[in-house]
C-alpha cells in the first residue's frame, strides 16, 4: 500500500507545482522504482498517465474519484463553455467535494475505501440546503450503509471497478426552501453582491461592512427559485474554470487545475513540461546525484 499513496503523492499541489518548477525528483524517483515506463525516452505527460492507472488498481483516493467526474461528468457531459466545475466548496462546516454548475448546481460528495461515514449525515444536511442535487460518490464497501444514511433526495454514484461512473439511485431536484444564510457564508463579497444587485436591479453601493447585512436581508425576502437561479449564475461568473489550460492536460490532470490553485505562470511552463521527454539516463544521474549527497551528509 505505501507504494501507492507514493504514487499518489504525485497527484497533489505540492507536487505538481513542484514539477512546473521544473523539480523532477519525485517523478524520476517512481519511474525509476515503481512505474517502471516500458519504453524510454517518455513522455513526462504519460508518467502522469501510468501513475494514475497504476492508482486505478489499488489506491483510488479522494484525487481520483475527482479526476474521474472531472472527466466523465464536466467534460463529457456538460457543455465546457456554459458549466464551472469547482473542488472542496464550502458549505456552512463541511466542504462539498465537487460542484458542478449548469442548469443545475449538483453537488458530489466523495467517499473512497479509506473514508469512513461518520459525517455524512451532517454533511448532506448542509447540502440539501443549499444545492439543486445531492449525490454521493462511493466505493462498493460503502453503498449500503449509505442507503442507510440519505435523504430521498440524495442520489448514489458507485465508481466501479472499471473506474465507471454508475448511477445506483438517481438524485431528485430539490425545490424545497434554500437557506440564506447557509447560502450566503458559502459566498464571496463580489458574489452575494452580483446576487442582490441581480434581484433588486439596483447598484450596491455601502461599506463593505455593512453589505453583508444588506444582501441577507434581500435574499430573506426573495423566492427560492430565484435564489437558486442566481446563485447558479454568480458562481459561474465569478468562478469559471481556465478550459484552455485543461485542454492541454493528460487525462489523469485534468482536475488539478480545478483543485488546485495553478498561477498562470505554472500553467505555461507545465504545459511545455508535459509535452518534454525524460531519458532513462536522466533517472540514473538524478538518482545517483541523491544517493551522493545522502552519502555526503553521513
Amino acid at each position: 500500500m505505501k507504494k501507492y499513496r507514493d504514487i499518489g503523492q504525485l497527484f497533489t499541489s505540492q507536487a505538481i507545482n513542484a514539477v512546473a518548477d521544473g523539480d523532477f525528483s519525485l517523478l524520476h524517483e517512481l519511474a525509476a522504482n515503481t512505474l517502471t515506463p516500458e519504453f524510454f525516452p517518455v513522455k513526462v505527460s504519460e508518467i502522469f498517465d501510468i501513475a494514475f492507472r497504476k492508482l486505478s488498481r489499488e489506491y483510488k483516493s479522494e484525487y481520483f474519484f475527482k479526476n474521474i467526474i472531472a472527466n466523465e461528468v464536466f467534460l463529457k457531459k456538460h457543455k465546457k463553455n456554459e458549466s464551472v466545475m469547482l473542488s472542496e466548496f464550502r458549505v456552512g462546516t463541511s466542504k462539498a467535494d465537487c460542484v458542478i454548475l449548469n442548469g443545475l448546481s449538483i453537488c458530489y460528495e466523495i467517499k473512497t475505501e479509506l473514508d469512513n461515514l461518520k459525517r455524512l449525515p451532517e454533511q448532506l444536511n448542509s447540502y440539501v440546503n443549499l444545492f439543486d442535487k445531492v449525490y454521493v460518490v462511493a466505493a462498493k464497501t460503502h453503498l449500503e450503509k449509505i442507503r442507510l444514511i440519505i435523504p430521498a433526495s440524495v442520489g448514489i454514484i458507485q465508481l466501479t471497478e472499471k473506474n465507471r461512473l454508475d448511477e445506483i439511485k438517481p438524485a431528485l431536484v430539490i425545490d424545497s426552501e434554500i437557506n440564506p444564510k447557509l447560502m450566503i457564508s458559502s459566498m464571496r463579497v463580489a458574489e452575494y453582491k452580483y446576487m442582490a444587485e441581480k434581484i433588486t436591479g439596483i447598484r450596491i453601493d455601502l461599506p463593505n461592512m455593512d453589505i453583508y447585512n444588506f444582501c441577507l436581508n434581500v435574499f430573506e425576502k426573495t423566492e427560492s427559485q430565484t435564489l437558486r437561479k442566481y446563485f447558479r449564475e454568480s458562481i459561474k461568473t465569478h468562478r469559471e474554470n481556465d478550459i484552455s489550460f485543461i485542454n492541454t492536460l493528460p487525462r489523469s490532470l485534468k482536475s488539478s487545475p480545478i483543485s488546485f490553485s495553478i498561477t498562470q505562470s505554472r500553467q505555461r511552463s507545465l504545459t511545455k513540461i508535459l509535452s518534454s521527454y525524460i531519458e532513462k539516463d536522466d533517472i540514473c544521474t538524478s538518482l545517483y546525484s541523491e544517493v551522493n549527497s545522502s552519502s555526503l551528509q553521513h
